[in-house]
């Protein structure tokens, strides 16, 4: 079946992921080294919980503001959290061609991102009709749960669906619950796979 709904990968894929450069960012803005906001807040177990939705993005600013001595604005704080995240123009290029059929960013991610994202990247945001955010859907990926959830934004089931990430474990992860999913080689080659979806 040729697929009804295309969800595209955020960190990795859509855009790529600077994480040296948010701790740098974040450190600057703290006075503190990159390696203390490593340990504060990733080492820590933080990220990962903040990701699964375990806290909104008030309370990862007031968490951030504590641990490191965060002093600037709610403003000053988004930028320096999304400012790690580098838009692919040959990724976004691939999405314009399924922008008439829905589409759902669907990544791992969480409350503060979420928050700033349509803000400091809009030209990421305007390209999907739902940003599906583990921090929302209760679940991270490869779970069933975090698929189910982003399916359901759409209004999708698996069978209907295409998926691209840049992590095997993922793309195997949705193949099984019956996506047409692969994993994420470069914007030229997603495009050509895109083209060939549509025209099959």
């Amino acid at each position: 079946m040729k697929p009804r709904v295309f969800l595209f990968d955020l960190g990795g894929v859509v855009c790529r992921f600077h994480r040296e450069r948010r701790l740098e960012l974040l450190g600057a803005a703290c006075g503190r080294s990159a390696r203390d906001v490593e340990a504060e807040l990733y080492a820590s177990g933080l990220i990962p919980a903040w990701d699964r939705g375990q806290g909104s993005a008030d309370d990862i600013e007031r968490e951030i503001r504590r641990r490191l001595g965060f002093a600037g604005t709610g403003e000053e704080l988004r930028r320096v959290w999304c400012g790690a995240f580098e838009p692919d123009p040959g990724v976004l290029a691939a999405a314009d061609l399924v922008r008439d059929r829905p589409t759902a960013l669907f990544t791992d991610n969480d409350a503060l991102l979420r928050a700033g994202l349509p803000e400091r990247l809009p030209e990421v945001v305007a390209r999907f009709d739902a940003l599906a955010f583990s921090c929302e859907l209760g679940a991270t990926k490869p779970a069933e749960e975090a698929f189910a959830g982003a399916l359901g934004t759409l209004g999708a089931g698996p069978g209907e669906a295409f998926f691209v990430d840049d992590r095997e474990a993922n793309v195997r992860a949705a193949r099984e619950l019956g996506l047409t999913a692969v994993v994420f080689e470069g914007g030229a080659a997603l495009r050509r796979t895109l083209e060939q979806l549509l025209a099959g």
